[in-house]
């Protein structure tokens, strides 16, 4: 970002994000913020995520790390036939499976987790 954009947010009270938008951004573009709890929904829309799915984890020591070659096999902690795990922006969210989608892999959500025990 150029320094004449920086000190503009930084005047409007805002920090710069990289080009995500900015409450501030929302609120001077005149976006109805009048106590209806409602958000526009081409605004949500727009807003990227990254969505990761994890098979298992492995602890292993940094030397163990550059030994490995192709062929190498590391053991994960999640035993055959667990659900996946599913994080949107590094939250988990939900548990699910692996399926087959012609000739891509995909996940096939099976459990939604309570969002009382999404940031545990």
């Amino acid at each position: 970002m150029k320094d004449e954009d920086m000190t503009l947010h930084e005047e409007n009270g805002s920090k710069a994000s990289g080009g995500a938008p900015e409450v501030a951004d929302t609120i001077e573009s005149g976006a109805d913020i009048s106590g209806s709890n409602s958000i526009d929904q081409s605004l949500l829309d727009s807003i990227p995520v990254q969505v990761s799915v994890q098979l298992g984890t492995a602890k292993i020591k940094l030397s163990e790390l550059m030994g490995l070659n192709k062929g190498s096999v590391v053991p994960l902690s999640s035993a055959a036939g667990e659900p996946l795990q599913i994080y949107v922006n590094n939250t988990l969210i939900a548990k699910g499976e692996i399926v087959l989608v012609g000739e891509h892999y995909g996940v096939k959500l099976t459990q939604i987790v309570p969002k009382a025990e999404r940031f545990n």
